[in-house]
């Protein structure tokens, strides 16, 4: 799939879920007008609010960027039959996943195999399906 076409696809699938209201609001990551930095500096802005009144803040940071290593095809299809994205758009994202190849390198030594679970995250497709 071209980085143009599942640009488009992307969008398609993110406006349906906003929609639709799948995607909360403190969502950022991958919708427009928003990232990861007005994510982080929403939540910079409740730490200080919190603080200056007086209030205990503890904060636990997660790492999943292996997140999209993870998630099984069938299951992300499944989720994206059950929130209503069905027909063309749901067979394009099938497709897209069907027969995916990941290759693993250590040295010299590599290793092709088909994948059933996650993708590439550099693609622009990936996070808006998450």
């Amino acid at each position: 799939m071209s980085k143009v076409f599942e640009t488009i696809v992307r969008d398609q699938v993110v406006e349906f879920l906003e929609v639709n209201k799948f995607i909360r609001d403190p969502q950022h990551g991958f919708r427009k007008g928003s990232s990861y930095l007005t994510d982080t500096l929403l939540f910079l802005d409740n730490v200080l609010h919190s603080v200056d009144k007086g209030h205990d803040v503890d904060v636990v940071f997660l790492d999943l960027a292996k997140a999209f290593d993870k998630v099984p095809h069938k299951r992300l299809l499944e989720k994206l039959k059950k929130h209503g994205i069905i027909g063309n758009i749901l067979n394009v994202i099938e497709d897209w996943l069907k027969d995916r190849m990941q290759r693993v390198c250590i040295w010299m030594d590599q290793s092709l195999e088909q994948s059933s679970a996650g993708f590439c995250v550099r693609t622009s497709f990936a996070p808006g399906l998450y």
